[in-house]
């Protein structure tokens, strides 16, 4: 849901509210803390996405052709690859859901779109529009499912879920900045010697005095403050006027708690999304496996299901997101393991130069597989048992 559908929910129209200051600072301070970690959380993962090669198939070749292209380089003439795919991963996790329509061999990520579902007809999507450049477009067409690709991330959202959760973290931050400011805050005490009663004069100045006069003086780095005759001002001094360590703890530890709560929502590590770079590798196989990997399937599933079809994807011509560009890799660490895919006829050298982000060299050697001398049962037909000491019994 996003803000604007929230306060028209709770607000009616034509009727004038007023709202209590403490009350809009704790929702500020929610949305703050919430907004930022979502970001964080989305912005990640994105850029892990935007890496990734879309790679294509026929009959279980793969080739480049248009639709590697589109996917890989120019999806539409306003959009590259990578923003077309920060674009879509990012409403996916941000909205739950993403849609993309395909106009004149273009693809589109739609930014707002209404959505009627049926139970046993395609669904269609309405009043689709697409924001470029901060211009809106809407069709004045109605799309079916079969003509787009519609991506859903999980039955429930996800962030309304986590509102909830990060309402309890940001009553708490609210309260360690509270306690924060108040620890360092200066404190004293006036005398006043005449009665207020009956002086509205007197009765002003004293509120002029202490509503602005001392403010400004508070808030002032170096300053002097006039005090009428009958106003005494006493400045309390002492430990419990000097900020601690604590208070800054609290408000660290409150934040570090909520950022943990968002990463388990989008399923990565908290050590991760805080910045923690102890056992990097460790943290990213783990972000692979129980975050990527799954977003990958959700995205290319779909594809697969809308633009290939299932006679296309039964024989071997499909589209598969290579997630090993996600990763850095070091030549020099790997070099014993490359000789062994290449002894093992894993991966030829052309394939292995394209893992590492080299050009392959497109020779008949670097395309062929080798075969070593420990491998040479692997042969085009299957060994003769008689010879190598089968049982002919």
């Amino acid at each position: 849901m996003k803000i604007i559908d929230f306060f028209r929910d709770i607000f009616q129209p034509g009727k004038t509210y007023k709202l209590n200051q403490r009350l809009t600072d704790s929702v500020k301070l929610q949305l703050d803390i919430e907004d930022f970690a979502i970001q964080m959380a989305i912005n990640m993962l994105v850029g892990l996405i935007a890496k990734c090669e879309f790679k294509t198939y026929i009959k279980g070749k793969e080739v480049r052709t248009d639709e590697y292209y589109l996917w890989n380089v120019e999806p539409n003439v306003n959009q590259n690859s990578s923003q077309f795919i920060q674009q879509l991963v990012s409403k996916l996790l941000h909205d739950n859901e993403a849609l993309v329509i395909e106009v004149n061999g273009q693809l589109l990520v739609a930014d707002s779109f209404v959505a009627t579902g049926y139970a046993l007809l395609p669904s269609t999507f309405s009043d689709v529009m697409v924001t470029t450049f901060g211009n809106n477009f809407t069709f004045d067409r109605t799309f079916s499912m079969g003509d787009v690709v519609y991506f859903r991330l999980n039955d429930r959202n996800i962030r309304a879920m986590l509102a909830s959760v990060m309402d309890g973290y940001s009553q708490l931050l609210s309260m360690a900045m509270g306690k924060y400011k108040r620890a360092g805050g200066r404190k004293g005490i006036a005398h006043v010697d005449k009665t207020l009663s009956g002086d509205q004069k007197f009765k002003q100045q004293i509120d002029d005095i202490f509503g602005k006069g001392f403010k400004e003086y508070f808030d002032s780095e170096n300053a002097v403050i006039h005090l009428p005759n009958g106003i005494n001002y006493e400045e309390i001094t002492g430990e419990g006027s000097k900020k601690s360590t604590s208070e800054v703890n609290d408000i660290a530890n409150i934040t570090k708690e909520a950022f943990a709560r968002v990463a388990q929502a989008f399923r990565i590590s908290p050590a991760l999304l805080q910045g923690d770079i102890a056992d990097i590798s460790t943290l990213i196989d783990e972000l692979l496996t129980v975050c990527i990997d799954p977003l990958v399937d959700i995205i290319q599933t779909e594809i697969n299901r809308k633009r290939y079809g299932k006679e296309a994807y039964l024989a071997g011509t499909y589209l598969r997101i290579d997630t090993t560009c996600i990763k850095h890799i070091d030549i020099f660490s790997i070099a014993d393991q490359a000789d062994k895919l290449i002894a093992d006829s894993l991966y030829n050298v052309d394939e292995l130069r394209q893992k590492i982000g080299d050009t392959p060299l497109n020779t008949w050697w670097s395309k062929g597989y080798g075969r070593t001398a420990n491998y040479n049962w692997l042969a085009d037909k299957p060994p003769d048992d008689s010879k190598t000491g089968g049982d002919s019994g």
